[in-house]
């Protein structure tokens, strides 16, 4: 028999299925941070340009097994095509330089699979990620109408021009709320700018190609701030809902927040209020955990190419089971799609410096593993490539994600349920407890008669194939009889879905 075979001699917790209790009928799907690799996309960049050919391609093999359902890309205009500014104070453009080939070819690969794309900058030109502070005063502010025509112009281009369908929402602004960002927690600059960019999307007759999303909100309570943490979200659908097309705000919640349930319980409430407010797709433009943790301090201090901004545990196999508790989670909270930071480690580095040695560690691999630490180990997929990828491929867009009830509420155990329109229902099953868990699974009609295909991420079984990719435990399962009663060891997670690509 194998380990996550579908029998049980414990008593089980009865899940039942109700396909008439929708959570959320306007699912998108998951994804990740995908930047184009701004320290090494062209001969003038900090590291050269090491993005050849075939780290492209190996990135595009490890995410055609993904299959996101959406992506997020925030840049720089300094970065990409903003060249300086000529004697009247005019931005000089170039959207045919290396660095534009780079995300070229990343909206490529977005395009061809038809994947929705969250396009943005991190905060206004030249404040952000510059050490020489030679033109932070280009901008009078966020809110600038030049740095909107800017972006205007850039987006115009990329849709009408380049012709990508695929761009659907621009973030003008990285967690606005933070001390950190260029609006600094000034709520009115910040729906200045909102107001500002989209009087300038309806100029160009793009506004119905692309939608401003926000407010990209952290839970940080910024005391410069008028609204406190997800008030930002709350504000945002009360006083901008006929603007933004979406909302996102972003989370590094504790280990312990996550495994104790309560993630779910608190973001319920502020999708409900949205909803309420001015429904639109509503997602978790950023998740991971948080960092400032002993533990964590100490490994990032002991990695000599580790920043401060790092997750080292990401190389742990548990990452890949609380990774999947936070993204059920996420969907049963009513979320319609989350973003994982980040794909690569190759991407970013503390403050965008290019310092190799200051990398942020959040990836599911470094791709320049090689060349930036000498270990070409670094290149291979990590553990929560596992979970992360099978929820996004298999949970698709269109999906109806559906209430799952438990008889007696388990700690650690949650169980999230999305049923497509053709019929196909894919279902996940987390332990993140310390003890082996058997379910009883009531869910007629949604189950009858169809075939299951099952993966299991177990510390000691999780099956791959030679590129590191998830394959099944078992397939052609019936749930019919005893064979409803399905084994969860302890820490891992099951998939079971009817998707047969």
């Amino acid at each position: 028999m194998m380990q996550c075979a579908l029998f049980g001699q414990q008593l089980p917790i009865k899940v039942v299925i109700h396909p008439d209790q929708v959570i959320s009928d306007n699912f998108i799907g998951h994804g990740v941070e995908w930047s184009a690799y701004p320290h090494a996309d062209a001969t003038t960049a900090e590291w050269g340009l090491l993005m050849i050919d075939e780290k492209w391609n190996t990135v595009f093999q490890r995410l055609d097994y993904m299959r996101p359902k959406i992506v997020r890309v925030m840049d720089q205009a300094n970065w990409r095509y903003l060249k300086g500014f000529d004697k009247k104070g005019n931005p000089i453009v170039n959207y045919e330089g290396e660095e534009m080939t780079a995300l070229y070819r990343l909206l490529d690969y977005c395009e061809k699979n038809k994947i929705t794309v969250i396009l943005g900058e991190w905060g206004q030109p030249y404040k952000m990620h510059d050490t020489k502070l030679q033109m932070q005063d280009r901008f009078k502010g966020n809110d600038d109408p030049k740095w909107h025509m800017l972006i205007a112009d850039f987006v115009k281009h990329l849709i009408i021009e380049k012709k990508y369908t695929v761009i659907k929402y621009y973030n003008i602004v990285n967690e606005p709320n933070g001390y950190w960002s260029t609006i600094d927690g000034n709520w009115k600059e910040w729906k200045s700018a909102i107001s500002g960019l989209q009087k300038e999307f309806v100029r160009r007759n793009i506004s119905s190609n692309i939608s401003i999303i926000g407010p990209d909100a952290t839970p940080y309570n910024n005391k410069k701030s008028e609204y406190k943490g997800i008030e930002w979200a709350e504000q945002s659908a009360v006083q901008l809902g006929n603007i933004l097309g979406a909302y996102d705000i972003h989370d590094y919640p504790t280990k312990e927040f996550v495994r104790s349930g309560d993630f779910e319980k608190h973001y319920s409430k502020l999708i409900k209020f949205t909803d309420r407010t001015s429904k639109k797709p509503f997602f978790i433009g950023e998740i991971g955990f948080e960092k400032y943790t002993p533990e964590n301090i100490k490994r990032y201090e002991d990695d000599p190419y580790a920043s401060p901004d790092s997750q080292l545990s990401i190389y742990d196999y548990d990452y890949g089971v609380d990774m999947a508790d936070v993204l059920a989670q996420s969907m049963n909270a009513g979320f319609d799609g989350v973003v994982a930071w980040g794909l690569d480690d190759a991407m970013h580095t503390n403050g965008d410096m290019g310092d190799k040695h200051e990398l942020k560690k959040w990836g599911m691999w470094n791709i320049l593993g090689k060349e930036l630490t000498g270990d070409v180990k670094e290149e291979n997929i990590r553990p929560w490539y596992y979970t992360w990828s099978l929820m996004t491929r298999f949970y698709t867009s269109g999906m109806n994600i559906v209430r799952s009830s438990a008889s007696v509420e388990t700690e650690g155990f949650r169980v999230v349920t999305g049923i497509a329109k053709d019929g196909n229902v894919t279902m996940t099953f987390v332990n993140n407890g310390k003890e082996d868990l058997t379910v009883e699974l009531e869910g007629k009609p949604v189950i009858d008669a169809k075939k299951f295909k099952e993966y299991l991420y177990s510390e000691n079984d999780r099956k791959v194939n030679k590129q590191g990719f998830p394959v099944t435990a078992q397939t052609g399962i019936v749930l019919k009889g005893k064979s409803r009663n399905i084994k969860i060891p302890a820490k891992s997670v099951v998939l079971l879905t009817t998707y047969n690509y």
